[in-house]
């Protein structure tokens, strides 16, 4: 097996493993988990159609998540210490 299709294929397990664990979290015990399971399987659909120079692509979302994430950290730190 090419080591490219070894990181493809784990990275698709995680992803199946983010949407089953965000299922039975939101199906038991809150509905606030329930957009991690939309991007898990945003993420499998991406992962499962990456055929070839898939580093490339996966860099890429890397990019778009760190902003992402960067974004709410500020948003989340506005709303934390605005003043009342």
């Amino acid at each position: 097996m090419n080591s490219e299709d070894v990181i493809v294929y784990f990275t698709a397990l995680v992803a199946i493993g983010i949407i089953v664990v965000g299922l039975l979290t939101t199906a038991l015990h809150s509905y606030l988990i329930a957009p991690i399971v939309i991007i898990g399987i945003t993420l499998a659909i991406f992962v499962l159609l990456a055929k070839g120079n898939f580093s490339h692509k996966i860099e890429s979302i890397e990019k778009v998540c760190f902003v992402i994430t960067f974004i709410a950290i500020i948003c989340s730190f506005i709303l934390l210490y605005k003043p009342m």
